[in-house]
């Protein structure tokens, strides 16, 4: 499986910079969103415990937002429709909000999410029971997915796969990918978990090939990990509904009630009795965390983790999406 993602890997590294606490500061914007507006704050700043933002955009209505290195845009989901805004003009100090592109969504995606693929952007609207695909650069030839046999709680993602973007998913009891408009078409794959658990999120690891998904049994939350054989399902030790925070680079962290950096090193649960509603691993190889008004930054190269954040800034509101934006 992993021979079909050969020239995504150079790709993608060209882009990233390994920061931490060891090179150079990367320049960049932390987008986080939520409560009906944007605010961009300097990731220096962020790692500062200073949380002034360059930039305010107001959006009400926003239920999610994703960035595309391979785009260069920022994609903003309403109810009613997705926009796509270019980011080419954004800097350190500066986040202009130009004309979007903007494409309407022929149903209600309150409670809907974003994920990107290759060329295609997934939006999936759990409460109307739909999804669509949608191209990355122009936001045109929108498709819209076939859930048959879906269960309304299933988690979706997408899965290149050469030229073609699968629809992955993540139900109660299987994980799986097939053809977005025909369910029963190849190529086509699914496998049990051995559990029974209600999933609460699904990503693509790009470089790896693999498929990250996380959810809660009765009694302990779990790690989905996929990459072409039977999918391994180990133990997080956190509470709640557990999501995922994935740079393909720098690393990987589940977070929650509570928060588990996975990659590049395993932290084990840490802060179990906070509560994280978004989180980030940045190209600088930081991990962003907010929890309430608050956002906490952790060095992700450290070595151990960290007891405790490097620094706690205060954003003046509660984020339910963040995104990391490399600027000149």
């Amino acid at each position: 499986m992993r021979s079909l993602f050969r020239l995504f890997p150079f790709l993608l590294l060209g882009l990233y910079a390994c920061t931490g606490s060891q090179e150079p500061l990367l320049p960049a914007l932390v987008a986080a969103g939520g409560e009906g507006q944007v605010r961009f704050f300097r990731a220096q700043d962020l790692q500062r415990g200073a949380g002034s933002p360059v930039g305010t955009w107001n959006t009400p209505g926003l239920q999610d937002l994703a960035y595309s290195n391979a785009s260069g845009r920022l994609y903003l989901l309403f109810p009613d429709r997705v926009e796509a805004y270019a980011t080419q003009g954004f800097t350190e100090n500066a986040a202009p909000q130009a004309p979007p592109l903007s494409a309407p969504l022929p149903a209600d995606c309150t409670g809907g999410y974003l994920r990107l693929g290759q060329n295609r952007l997934l939006v999936h609207c759990p409460g109307a029971g739909r999804a669509f695909l949608l191209n990355l650069a122009d936001l045109g030839n929108q498709e819209e997915a076939d859930l048959t046999g879906l269960p309304p709680g299933s988690r979706l993602a997408l899965y290149p796969q050469n030229t073609l973007e699968l629809l992955a998913y993540l139900t109660d009891t299987v994980l799986g990918y097939r053809p977005p408009s025909n369910p029963t078409g190849s190529p086509k794959g699914e496998a049990a978990l051995g559990l029974a658990f209600t999933p609460s999120d699904l990503r693509l690891d790009p470089i790896r090939g693999r498929l990250l998904g996380a959810g809660r049994g009765a009694t302990e939350t779990y790690l989905v990990r996929w990459e072409g054989t039977s999918p391994s399902t180990p133990p997080l030790g956190l509470q709640g509904a557990v999501r995922l925070a994935l740079d393909p680079v720098q690393g990987l962290v589940a977070y929650g009630g509570g928060f588990r950096a996975l990659e590049p090193r395993d932290s084990g649960p840490r802060q179990g009795f906070s509560t994280y509603g978004a989180g980030l691993v940045g190209q600088d190889a930081y991990l962003y965390l907010a929890r309430g008004n608050l956002l906490e930054v952790y060095d992700l190269q450290a070595n151990p983790f960290p007891a405790s954040p490097q620094a706690t800034a205060l954003l003046g509101f509660s984020p339910s999406a963040l995104a990391f934006i490399p600027v000149e």
